[in-house]
């Protein structure tokens, strides 16, 4: 473990990241959707403690579990939250009382089968729900949107919305056929955004670069569309332990060698390079609507 942590320690040192963050030229949120081509990956628990890293580094996060069937970021936050996106319509109820307050001021809303349940509403009630969200534009930097795992035209719609993807793989061969399945998916819905990767659960460095370079190679082959790597995060029983506890790893095991990875990937998410022009609350669930109308 001491070497697998020194070598992690050079591949930040090494690691081209700017010394200040990127100006944001707009005040939209950056949404970004974390997705996989399967379960068992690792994806809701990188989402948290992604947002809970981001947070440590001043940024304000919105993090909204976009999963059809569990609601598994308030199993990892080691919270519950009392209404969903729909309570919304309810009188006297705002987008204040439908989010929950997380660790290190990130906030979490729960949105699970109520956003769906959008496209069934008047027009009057969709104004006024798509406005109340809107006004998060105003207070986060950016929204992590966990979808539910595989191929399935409810995480593709909230994929397409994006303004930015990242893909959570791991190296087992299942894993990293599925997640080439979802940006071949993403690819052939005329998918733009950026896509970026993950490759979690390594055991070396060599081990996800192998992964990298594979899923790279074969995207740029027979896809014609450029992955960029956002960072591996290693193995680790303190995440399994973290869950258990339902306090998330960043603030049970900050100095654990998988804490450290994802905080490298969050200043490569906030200090790399990012060209694409944020479209907000408001563009993300207008374009979402149009997939489900």
């Amino acid at each position: 473990m001491s070497d697998q942590a020194e070598k992690l320690r050079q591949m930040t040192l090494n690691s081209s990241i700017p010394k200040s963050p990127i100006i944001k030229q707009s005040p939209k949120s950056r949404v970004i959707t974390v997705t996989s081509g399967k379960g068992g990956v690792g994806k809701t628990n990188f989402t948290v403690n992604l947002a809970l890293a981001l947070a440590a580094l001043d940024q304000k996060v919105l993090v909204i579990d976009a999963d059809l069937g569990m609601a598994n970021v308030e199993v990892v936050l080691g919270c519950s939250a009392a209404y969903n996106i729909l309570n919304l319509l309810e009188d006297g109820l705002n987008i204040n009382d439908v989010v929950t307050e997380g660790p290190r001021g990130i906030k979490f809303m729960a949105g699970g089968s109520g956003i769906y349940h959008l496209a069934n509403l008047s027009d009057a009630h969709l104004k006024h729900i798509v406005g109340q969200i809107s006004l998060f534009d105003n207070w986060a930097d950016i929204v992590l949107v966990d979808t539910g795992a595989g191929l399935s035209r409810n995480v593709l719609n909230f994929v397409m919305a994006a303004d930015e993807v990242i893909i959570i793989t791991t190296p087992e061969p299942t894993a990293i056929t599925d997640a080439y399945a979802m940006m071949k998916a993403y690819t052939g819905q005329n998918g733009v955004a950026p896509l970026r990767l993950v490759v979690n659960r390594i055991l070396d460095l060599d081990e996800g670069q192998m992964v990298v370079d594979k899923l790279l190679r074969v995207s740029q082959r027979f896809l014609d569309v450029s992955i960029n790597n956002l960072g591996y995060v290693y193995e680790d029983r303190n995440m399994v332990k973290a869950v258990k506890t339902q306090i998330p790893l960043l603030m049970s095991f900050p100095d654990a060698i998988s804490s450290r990875c994802i905080e490298n990937i969050a200043q490569r998410l906030l200090y790399g390079e990012n060209t694409h022009k944020p479209r907000g609350m408001r563009g993300f669930f207008h374009k979402f609507l149009e997939f489900i109308w």
